[in-house]
């Protein structure tokens, strides 16, 4: 077909698609107030009727709901997904629970985080990408739009306490500042206390802390990490709910920094782990896909595939670079067992207070390894860092101690995401696809592996299921988007219970894909290029785990109907236009695409 004739259909199925997407848009019809004064008024008290406001109660028997999000952490790196990590605490969840091996993300944490807390597809609610500016689109306003309630919201108002630890990032830079607009704050987001920040990362040991509605002072006291304190105040906050009422359910999202950069621990988490990645990012990799097919994480005779394009092999490196970037893994392997070390503080607290098993833990990743710091790392800075290698060695004391601010290198993002390809900010598995843990002992009694293909925006329907509560048509007078998820409830005692969707896409920058029934299409968007000539890759991942076949030539009709459904989908979803990474981050983005 000719470019301009492909161009005419294009536009004759958008102009379709539109229509469809204008009338869905309509406002809805928002009901008359209820008159909920049942009583009558007279002069005096003598010759009236009083009638108290009904108080907003959870069903009897409700369970608590906690959500533990981690951050850049990839498909492999827990211990029960074949890491030589150690994660008992997570392991023991895992054990007596759920473990998913299909499990999807949006590839960079604002849209993931939106898409967990709303239920919606990210680009629906408004956030496309990263939450730091408002690009001018309804996709990308960097705040959710009220159109779509938060289910800490949903909860608050249904009779649940709503509690809040951690990283935020779901409002753009402006509104962050003291004097900013507080409208897209966790408080006003539906969370009864919250303690964290609000922007992308922080630094471990004094971070930048929004208490409530408030910011801080830094925190700037010995033995101090941002890990510990998140936890104690979780902690603390239970204690008082238990305190106050503790037959009211509750909401507790605990979303950590770890393994976000900075990579930042104490020293003896560090020394545990030099010794075993001084065998470097290539034979970690092999091992951590032996002990995945050991552990039937991954499908039997699943290959490991090559390399990623641009990521140097291990033995090419001088004896200084081995000594450094080991180091490097080593406090990403410390910093993440010690996260473990706070989940299992929670956990106790749980059990002694007879919590546990009437709650149920949601517990996952927001995205895959990070590779933004490139084949270097960043050691004074997470990205764009000056300090050589050399640099690096003679302070190799220093690192993930508050005197550094690292992320390792990207190689080693690779090994986190094993056995998949690519990494966060990619449309392949290594970007979207990471552990998730579900974990419930008073309704979940076939424990194991889940094989069902799950996304990030179908835990909170889930959750609405579990606690018997509909997702509201108007909220607080605003006609509310329908949820896009699906409970995955049936899944808890049911290992082959059918997928809760048959399709779902992906856009990040430009680059796209799309699942639909075990197939996966995938364009790469290279910055600068017309979009109309991006290559699209087709593979099978029913059959092909990794994507490691690309079917594209062998089957072309099947690679037009996805094209075609991945607009479909887009335009239904808001995803429209497609625009590219902002230039400040082409660079990190545009390090090792595929070949053409």
């Amino acid at each position: 077909m000719a470019k301009d004739s492909m161009k005419t259909t294009r536009r004759q199925i958008l102009a379709s698609m539109f229509a469809g997407a204008a009338c869905a848009q309509q406002p809805c019809a928002v009901p008359t107030p209820v008159n909920t004064f049942q009583g009558t008024v007279g002069r005096v008290a003598a010759d009236s009727k009083a009638s108290p406001l009904p108080l907003n109660q959870a069903r009897v028997g409700s369970p608590n709901i906690i959500y533990i999000l981690f951050d850049d952490t990839g498909f492999s790196d827990l211990h029960c997904y074949g890491s030589e990590i150690a994660t008992p605490n997570i392991d023991a969840l895992a054990a007596r629970g759920l473990l998913y091996n299909q499990f999807h993300t949006k590839a960079v944490c604002s849209p993931s985080r939106a898409s967990l807390l709303t239920g919606r597809n990210s680009h629906a609610v408004g956030m496309k990408e990263l939450a730091d500016v408002d690009q001018g689109y309804p996709s990308a306003r960097g705040r959710i739009t009220p159109a779509a309630a938060t289910i800490a919201q949903i909860l608050q108002s249904s009779g649940y306490s709503t509690y809040g630890v951690g990283k935020w990032h779901l409002v753009p830079n402006a509104d962050q500042k003291v004097t900013g607009d507080r409208t897209h704050w966790p408080l006003q987001k539906g969370f009864d206390r919250w303690y964290g920040f609000l922007s992308g990362w922080t630094d471990q040991y004094h971070p930048s802390i929004i208490e409530d509605n408030h910011p801080i002072e830094r925190p700037n006291k010995p033995d101090y990490h941002f890990s510990v304190d998140i936890v104690d105040q979780a902690l603390r906050m239970l204690g008082d709910h238990n305190t106050a009422d503790a037959k009211k359910p509750f909401l507790l999202y605990t979303a950590f920094s770890a393994t976000h950069a900075p990579i930042q621990v104490p020293k003896p988490y560090i020394d545990k782990y030099v010794a075993e990645y001084k065998k470097g990012w290539d034979k970690l990799r092999e091992e951590r896909h032996h002990r995945q097919l050991d552990l039937g994480v991954i499908p039997p005779g699943t290959q490991l595939p090559p390399r990623n394009p641009g990521d140097p092999a291990w033995d090419s490196l001088n004896d200084e670079e081995k000594a450094v970037f080991a180091r490097f893994m080593a406090a990403f392997a410390g910093f993440l067992e010690f996260a473990d070390e706070q989940i299992g503080r929670l956990v106790r607290f749980l059990k002694e207070h007879n919590l546990f098993d009437n709650t149920a833990i949601f517990l996952m990743s927001d995205n895959g390894g990070a590779p933004e710091a490139g084949n270097k790392g960043g050691f004074a800075y997470p990205y764009r860092d000056a300090t050589t290698v050399h640099e690096m060695f003679l302070r190799l004391d220093e690192l993930g101690s508050e005197k550094s601010q690292p992320l390792y290198q990207r190689p080693w993002a690779s090994v986190s995401d094993t056995p998949l390809r690519f990494y966060k900010l990619w449309p392949y598995r290594g970007g979207v696809q990471t552990p998730c843990i579900v974990s419930w002992p008073n309704e979940i009694k076939k424990f194991g592996l889940r094989k069902q293909f799950v996304d990030i925006i179908d835990i909170t329907p889930t959750v609405l299921d579990i606690t018997g509560i509909a997702a509201p048509g108007v909220f607080r007078g605003v006609c509310q988007m329908p949820i896009h998820g699906k409970s995955i409830r049936a899944t808890f005692n049911d290992p082959q219970s059918p997928n809760p969707r048959d399709t779902q896409y992906f856009e990040l920058w430009g680059s796209r894909s799309v699942w639909h029934d075990g197939w996966n299409a995938t364009a790469i968007h290279q910055p600068g290029s017309d979009f109309d000539s991006d290559r699209w890759e087709l593979y099978h991942v029913d059959q092909d785990f990794c994507e490691t076949r690309n079917l594209a030539a062998q089957y072309p009709e099947k690679l037009a109907e996805m094209k075609k459904l991945w607009w479909t989908e887009a335009a239904r979803n808001g995803a429209l236009p497609q625009l590219e990474a902002p230039p400040s981050r082409q660079p990190t983005y545009d390090q090792a695409l595929p070949p053409r």
